[in-house]
């Protein structure tokens, strides 16, 4: 009986997970390349505060370390309250951000959910060609640099989130 119940939880649990993260996919599909680029910024800008301020460890996205099921789920929520207190403030694109940074280890904590993952990632990459420019229209606003770290990873895309064929079209435009 405990089993069955476990089963159910989980199911329950695992629908949910795809019904957001489909959700939120079909919602970047609406967005423009440009806008992609302006969460992609914010998302990066966000990520490496989170870690300089150590509410995130370094290396989470590149799969360096290997967080407990248990830690990526607060890191998770913790990305969730923020998004909650980006709408609060009317800061919609920062709330955007967190979520990007919440649905990614959603999906690389629950493996069901990896290729609605990559999914996402194949589609917010279309901003990958304005993410330079949205981080340096954000350093003008701003009125000073982002740190340098966000520069080196603002085209870094989740290690296991990869879209299919990405490592290849990469290492064929760099060279």
């Amino acid at each position: 009986m405990l089993k069955k119940i476990q089963n159910f939880m989980r199911d329950q649990a695992l629908n949910s997970g795809r019904k957001e993260v489909t959700r939120f996919n079909d919602g970047l599909r609406g967005m423009t390349d440009e806008d992609m680029g302006i969460v992609l910024a914010v998302a990066t800008v966000i990520r490496v505060n989170m870690e300089k301020e150590k509410y995130l460890p370094v290396d989470l996205f590149t799969g360096k370390i290997s967080p407990t099921i248990n830690e990526l789920g607060k890191y998770q929520m913790a990305l969730n309250k923020l998004a909650k207190q980006f709408n609060k403030m009317g800061q919609p694109t920062d709330a955007v951000g967190a979520v990007v940074l919440s649905l990614s280890m959603r999906c690389l904590n629950v493996p069901e959910l990896l290729p609605l993952g990559r999914e996402m990632w194949e589609v917010l990459a279309r901003g990958m060609p304005h993410v330079e420019q949205s981080l340096k229209d954000g350093e003008e606003q701003k009125g000073e640099p982002f740190p340098k770290q966000v520069w080196d990873e603002c085209h870094m895309i989740p290690a296991g989130l990869e879209p299919t064929g990405w490592k290849a079209e990469r290492e064929k435009s760099a060279s």
